[in-house]
């Protein structure tokens, strides 16, 4: 009989960790930040750097946390099929406390996604502006075309407001 899941997920497990491993390393517990099992290889540059160095370095990627949603979510499907009972119907009272730390767990990933991805658009739109020198309206028409890429954005604006950037 196929048990209807809690949570839908996007991607296996399996796909997910092997994404995961490609940028980030697994963290041994941290009891001050408990929630999270991943970090970045890479280091993150310092802010003096170049901003071309940095998003070369990968300082403004997305990080770990919604791909860390997501295995929570597979964890806590895999302790709802465990607390099946005889009539298949699940005990949802011992499901909720199987799966508190589970949820205090998502909830802290993606408030911590929302503040890490607040403050590289945050800094990203700062350094653009900087560098360039670019008013607010002329960075968001930029923004507004696209690109393929942050590196390509970087050196579209560079052809385009290079020469701004020379100071006499």
């Amino acid at each position: 009989m196929e048990v209807a899941l809690p949570f839908k997920t996007k991607w296996s497990k399996q796909w997910i960790e092997t994404k995961l491993k490609k940028r980030f390393f697994k963290k041994p517990y941290d009891r001050f930040m408990w929630w999270r099992s991943y970090t970045p290889k890479n280091k993150p540059l310092s802010i003096k750097a170049p901003l071309i160095d940095r998003i070369i370095n990968g300082d403004f990627e997305a990080g770990p946390f919604l791909l860390e949603v997501e295995l929570v979510y597979h964890t806590m499907n895999e302790k709802y099929k465990s607390i099946i009972g005889q009539n298949g119907e699940p005990d949802m009272g011992k499901f909720h406390a199987e799966t508190s730390i589970d949820r205090a767990r998502k909830k802290r990933l993606l408030e911590d996604h929302d503040k890490d991805e607040f403050k590289k658009l945050d800094d990203l739109r700062k350094l653009f502006k900087k560098e360039f020198r670019l008013t607010d309206e002329e960075y968001e028409k930029e923004l507004t075309r696209g690109s393929d890429t942050l590196v390509d954005f970087y050196y579209k604006l560079d052809d385009k407001y290079g020469k701004r950037n020379i100071r006499k």
